[in-house]
């Protein structure tokens, strides 16, 4: 699991995830791009948290947006890339916690996860890391996934 732990650069950040965020034991913890966004990505067995970096391009807005999605919440996960490090993630929606149904069926929308790499890691092993984050991201999310969807989550989207 060498390259998952909190990169030295990520410290605060991560804190304030972990006060914010029922993550629990975190698994994975990377750099990672979510859509077009960069920030940190933590990985528990409760769900994964994503917390967007502040940086020149971030609105006033947008610093500090979180999300934390349960597993319970998640359809699948799709390798896109795998090789470069990029899945898609489906979730189903949600709008204040309850989950939005049309004709019968739960809406589903994706993400497009990237990891990055860490500070001062180097090329080669970041190269076989990135290898293995759909692997790692799919047997965390078969393990704790669930059969019934739940009405109510405490998810955000």
């Amino acid at each position: 699991m060498e390259g998952w732990e909190l990169s030295p650069d990520r410290k605060k950040v991560f804190e304030k995830m972990m006060a914010t965020d029922p993550i629990g034991d975190p698994i994975l913890i990377s750099k990672c791009q979510l859509g077009r966004q960069y920030g940190t990505l933590i990985v528990s067995n409760n769900g994964f948290a994503w917390r967007l970096k502040g940086g020149y391009r971030t609105s006033v807005y947008q610093i500090g947006t979180t999300k934390w999605v349960r597993w319970h919440d998640v359809s699948r996960i799709i390798p896109e890339k795998p090789e470069k490090g990029v899945i898609k993630i489906e979730c189903f929606k949600r709008k204040k916690g309850n989950l939005v149904v049309k004709k019968g069926k739960p809406k589903i929308f994706r993400w497009r996860a990237i990891v990055n790499q860490n500070k001062g890691e180097k090329k080669h092993h970041f190269i076989e890391r990135r290898k293995d984050f759909y692997r790692l991201m799919n047997e965390i999310f078969e393990r704790n996934k669930v059969l019934q969807i739940p009405e109510v989550s405490d998810s955000r989207m």
